[in-house]
């Protein structure tokens, strides 16, 4: 038990004005100096077996038969950068960063700057033909076309254009799932979770390309993921889900599916999926559209 002097330090603590360095303190770090000032032969907070396992989070995410409708669901001014996370796996400050010169609508390719992990800065990444249509489309009506001008901006406020920002695509993206959510709904398909962020589409952008029979290293790579293994994971759901899908989830998904492919646009004849490993690596050039 602790003795008189001790509880009476953790009262103090607990009830006294936060001084500087005192707030924030766990029970824990107060335990560790009662042993320091001999109250307590031990801290009884310490040891890994009295500590309590985080639960796993319960991830929230876009699947491909639910893709259209979002973009669908989006305005005009943020279905581009939408469109970008799912459709090339960005982070959402990599979009937010992203030039024009980093954009290469003739090789259908955007080269990523600054990332968050090393394994995500400077990757090369392989643009879906409903992308690069997406994007031409933007490029062709967007006021800043220039080199250094940012590829995803704002409506004009006092005559300016500010670069997109990532609250700002959140709160955009919120009220395209709500928009999709209503046409999902007399399709008859599950709606997309409110818990949805721009970082979700990471895993929308894995799901497609799993479903595409993509190489998992290679999902990875353009991902800009160090360890495969989310992508391995993602494969195998993937995989399985279409298998079976049926009815309105099956015409939603292989509508994406036909979005997300190489060298094809949304317009464009369909191309039959990879039924071998051999085909997997086989890719289109892009054109500019």
């Amino acid at each position: 038990m602790l003795n008189a002097a001790l509880r009476a330090s953790l009262a103090a603590t607990r009830f006294a004005k936060p001084k500087h360095g005192v707030e924030g303190r766990s029970s824990g770090q107060i335990l560790e100096e009662a042993v320091e000032y001999g109250y307590l032969e031990r801290n009884p907070a310490r040891g890994r077996k009295r500590r309590v396992k985080a639960a796993k989070p319960q991830r929230s995410w876009v699947e491909p038969d639910q893709l259209m409708a979002l973009l669908d669901g989006a305005d005009s001014w943020h279905r581009p950068v939408i469109a970008t996370l799912a459709g090339a796996g960005l982070r959402v400050g990599e979009a937010c960063a992203l030039q024009w010169r980093d954009v290469n609508l003739a090789t259908g390719t955007l080269t990523v700057g600054a990332s968050k992990t090393d394994a995500g800065a400077g990757r090369r990444v392989d643009l879906p033909g409903g992308l690069v249509d997406a994007l031409s489309e933007w490029k062709a009506r967007s006021p800043l076309t220039g080199p250094s001008d940012p590829v995803f901006i704002c409506r004009s406020r006092k005559g300016r254009h500010a670069r997109q920002g990532k609250d700002n695509i959140g709160r955009r993206l919120k009220a395209a799932i709500e928009r999709a959510n209503e046409a999902l709904s007399k399709a008859g398909i599950e709606p997309i979770s409110e818990c949805v962020s721009p970082h979700s589409l990471r895993r929308t952008y894995a799901s497609l390309r799993a479903a595409l029979r993509d190489d998992p290293v290679y999902i990875a790579q353009q991902g800009g993921w160090s360890d495969p293994r989310f992508a391995l994971s993602v494969y195998a759901q993937a995989v399985k889900r279409r298998d079976r899908l049926s009815g309105p989830y099956l015409e939603a998904h292989d509508r994406a599916l036909s979005w997300a492919r190489m060298g094809t646009s949304e317009g464009s004849e369909p191309l039959p999926l990879p039924s071998s490993e051999s085909e997997q690596d086989a890719r289109t050039p892009l054109t500019e559209r």
